[in-house]
């Protein structure tokens, strides 16, 4: 039964046409269903056919719905350039044509650069954000549309337009928490709003997914990203930002000033909570790292020293050999036992582990020694 609604304009259960939209909904059901030989058995063609089939009927559902009369025969027949560019004049002031036309110039490979022009300009301005975000990626790796013009500005709407549900929501009745934080050579005052939703907050690290995925990111506003981030108290996705600014002297300022401005415990917090896994993860190593090394090089050990990220800092430096400034630390700040603890685990970790009956103090002399 579902192979004759499929594929008879009539059934003999009712005189009435059978429209596209019943034979694409009747095959989908039919493909679920059965297996790939009873399909082809059916249809006496390749399981492959049968599949593009469903994909031209389900584009003619789109016309039907537009009530744009079009058989299948003269659907397969008509170039498809020409048919999809007489649509777009005819329906672009229509959200279901302006989808219908991208999906035709995805499957036909059309890149016209003045159509996607203004099929992405008419994306953004039915605010259709998420299939954006969905048709962006997948033109990422046609170069020739990277120079049109509204290919960076939709870039910059699919990632900046995510965020603002967290910065608009409403403030909290908890104390203000005020932060200063350096962007564009400015200091920028927040106020803490009430804390984020996890689906918000998963709507943050996709927006940070989007500028790694887009291949023109240098075109990017990025600091004016960063700013959104602050406002919503995530400073590791605004550092992660402004690590993907083009590399120049103004970014090795804007990153230098946020990070002496910002909590390191803060950002590697929400390292740990929010980037630690999936497409964010490597990318998470990086800021990490850097706010290590910020750490190190400024000699602070002491912010990290009564938290559980201060291993994480022993860590870095025995993997960067790099250890004799926090050995001082450890030594005059803290107690000589620790100090000589982390030489010895750094010795191990070099391969080369001190004496098991060697004093604190001898270990120390014996590293500050150079042996």
């Amino acid at each position: 039964m579902l192979f004759i609604f499929a594929t008879s304009a009539k059934t003999t259960l009712d005189v009435r046409q059978l429209t596209f939209a019943h034979r694409a909904r009747a095959l989908q059901c039919l493909l679920y269903l059965a297996d790939k030989e009873t399909i082809e058995s059916l249809f006496k063609k390749p399981i492959e056919e049968v599949k593009s089939y469903l994909k031209c009927i389900t584009f003619l559902a789109s016309f039907e719905t537009l009530n744009i009369p079009i058989t299948y025969e003269l659907f397969c027949n008509s170039p498809k350039e020409g048919m999809i560019k007489g649509l777009w004049k005819n329906h672009s002031h229509e959200s279901m044509a302006v989808r219908l036309v991208t999906e035709l110039c995805l499957e036909y490979k059309i890149y016209d650069l003045q159509l996607w022009n203004g099929l992405l300009q008419k994306l953004l301005g039915f605010n259709m954000i998420l299939y954006l975000r969905k048709v962006l990626t997948a033109i990422s790796s046609i170069h020739s549309l990277w120079q049109v013009p509204y290919f960076s500005k939709a870039w910059q709407r699919v990632v900046q337009i995510p965020l603002l549900s967290g910065i608009a929501s409403p403030l909290g009745h908890r104390p203000r928490l005020l932060q200063c934080v350096y962007i564009h050579f400015r200091c920028f005052v927040f106020s803490a709003s009430c804390p984020l939703s996890p689906s918000q907050v998963s709507d943050c690290c996709q927006s940070l997914i989007a500028v790694l995925e887009c291949p023109v990111s240098g075109d990017l506003d990025m600091i004016g990203v960063a700013r959104q981030y602050v406002q919503l108290e995530l400073p590791a996705f605004a550092l992660a930002c402004l690590m993907l600014m083009p590399h120049s002297e103004k970014r090795h300022q804007q990153i230098k000033n946020f990070l002496n401005s910002c909590n390191p415990q803060i950002i590697l917090q929400q390292l740990e909570e929010h980037m630690s896994t999936g497409q964010l993860a490597g990318f998470s190593h990086q800021i990490r790292n850097l706010v290590l090394n910020n750490i190190i090089n400024k000699k602070e050990f002491g912010i990290l020293a009564k938290t559980k990220y201060f291993q994480a800092l022993k860590l870095h430096t025995m993997n960067t050999n790099n250890i004799t400034d926090l050995v001082n630390y450890l030594a005059n700040e803290l107690s000589l036992d620790e100090a000589s603890v982390f030489v010895t685990e750094y010795s191990k970790h070099r391969g080369n582990p001190v004496p098991t009956d060697a004093a604190p103090c001898e270990i120390l002399k014996m590293f500050l020694n150079g042996s």
